[in-house]
């Protein structure tokens, strides 16, 4: 992490982006319920309006059929019939209505309506503005078209309707969000209770427990994850262990060495003999070409143990890779007057870590010549299938005892009756065998036809045939 960042809480993330979101939605609903409310409001408010103004019109038509609606007209004669007592109910005078005649103008209305006309409309619906206030009308003519009948309901009236509908809503909106802000809480803290159970596993490890961590009660989209660390920790616990055996491997293989060395030194430094000095001397520069050659060996061995399983592969030509490390050993086959022959496999190419496969083919072309004797010869053959590519390496040499075939990959492992013929350090089919297992061929051994060892080496190609360079 950069200097000066601070790093951000899943928890307060998730619940801010919850909260936020419910909040945001919450309020869109509440919105559009508003306007759900003022439309429904409105359209029951004019059928309201509507269904008044008929039932007037039926019972003023009725009057007016039986000749006694003049007869309203002398409230001394009728006081209780448009005088009712009030009963308190805030929506009680929310209607007003209003009996106009065409000729005489308004001649009956409710204690809410105005004395003069509501509205100049014979028939439907109209808005007027009486007193600064606005006022939706429904109005409906008599059969006869002397009267007109009005029905009217002040703005302001609706306006308070729907702004106590949506106050209520917004009330209730402000009673629940805590609570659902507190039971998001509590299911956040709940949902991460596993990442935070994991935090203090690893916080509570000691330095150098690579053990997996379990994945018992972990949450699906944290598997994942812990298997990634889990797998980190293998390849930390191997690289460990590796450099473990490394340590033990060089301190134990080169203690000898170094001992003979210091005595060879402690000879050359007391005899006066100038001949023993020599051979002292010179076993000294055995001593140290022999170390030089293990430490490389070591090298090699702990940086393809390191190496990844994901290979940096390319096309590498067979035979001219091949050519190449008979090209750079050939002094030593030249000393010993060895023969080393290339068969096959012009132009055949296979997948692989091309300085990798140079130290697959350069150990064991050197220890075939290592195991020779002087005369004689080494074979190396290419052989392209179908689906594979066929490396053979014989050598005339002593050969192998079946029983040892198994054992002779093994870190050190010299066989008895070849330990006595060259020198080594038991580590160049260790090697091998590590580089092999990475390009994911195949290894074996047998007695060569020359008398001595064969390895086989099984490359695999892809789909398609054999690619040629």
């Amino acid at each position: 992490m950069r200097p000066g960042l601070r790093p951000w809480s899943l928890k307060k993330r998730l619940l801010f982006s919850l909260l936020s979101s419910l909040l945001l939605v919450w309020g869109a609903t509440i919105y559009v319920s508003y306007l759900q409310i003022r439309d429904e409001i409105t359209k029951l408010s004019n059928a309201e309006l509507a269904q008044s103004a008929r039932v007037a019109h039926s019972f003023v038509e009725n009057l007016l059929q039986q000749r006694r609606l003049t007869k309203l007209w002398d409230q001394n004669k009728s006081p209780d019939l448009f005088h009712m007592p009030i009963l308190g109910h805030k929506y009680e005078r929310k209607i007003a209505f209003q009996l106009r005649s065409v000729s005489e103008g308004v001649v009956l209305r409710s204690e809410s309506a105005p004395e003069f006309a509501l509205s100049l409309t014979r028939n439907g619906y109209s808005d007027t503005l009486i007193n600064n206030q606005v006022w939706h009308v429904f109005s409906i003519g008599t059969d006869n078209g002397e009267y007109v009948i009005h029905v009217g309901q002040r703005d302001d009236i609706r306006r308070e309707l729907i702004k106590s509908l949506a106050g209520q809503e917004m009330l209730a909106m402000l009673v629940a969000f805590p609570v659902l802000g507190l039971v998001i809480w509590l299911i956040v803290s709940r949902t991460l209770r596993p990442v935070n159970a994991l935090k203090e596993q690893l916080a509570a490890r000691e330095v150098g427990y690579l053990q997996p961590l379990s994945l018992d009660k972990l949450p699906a989209e944290v598997v994942p994850m812990v298997e990634q660390i889990n797998n980190l920790f293998g390849l930390l616990e191997q690289a460990f262990a590796n450099e473990r055996n490394f340590t033990s491997d060089a301190s134990h293989e080169l203690k000898t060495p170094l001992a003979g060395m210091m005595t060879q030194l402690q000879v050359a430094q007391k005899t006066k003999d100038a001949a023993m000095r020599d051979q002292a001397l010179q076993k000294c520069q055995q001593a140290v070409l022999r170390m030089t050659h293990m430490v490389q060996q070591l090298l090699t061995l702990s940086r393809v143990q390191h190496q990844n399983v994901q290979l940096d592969k390319q096309w590498v030509n067979l035979s001219q890779a091949m050519i190449a490390v008979i090209a750079d050993i050939e002094f030593s086959a030249r000393e010993k007057n060895i023969d080393i022959e290339l068969v096959g496999g012009e132009g055949v190419a296979i997948q692989a870590n091309s300085q990798l496969l140079n130290i697959l083919f350069r150990n064991l072309i050197d220890n075939a010549i290592k195991y020779t004797p002087v005369g004689g010869q080494v074979k190396v053959s290419l052989y392209p299938e179908a689906r594979r590519v066929m490396v053979f390496i014989e050598d005339s040499g002593p050969g192998v005892a079946d029983e040892d075939y198994a054992r002779i990959s093994q870190r050190f492992y010299r066989c008895v009756d070849t330990a006595q013929v060259a020198e080594g350090s038991g580590l160049g089919l260790s090697i091998v065998s590590r580089i092999v297992r990475l390009h994911e061929a195949e290894i074996g051994f047998a007695k060569a036809s020359l008398g001595g060892l064969k390895v086989s080496l099984c490359f695999n190609l892809p789909e398609t045939a054999v690619k040629t360079a």
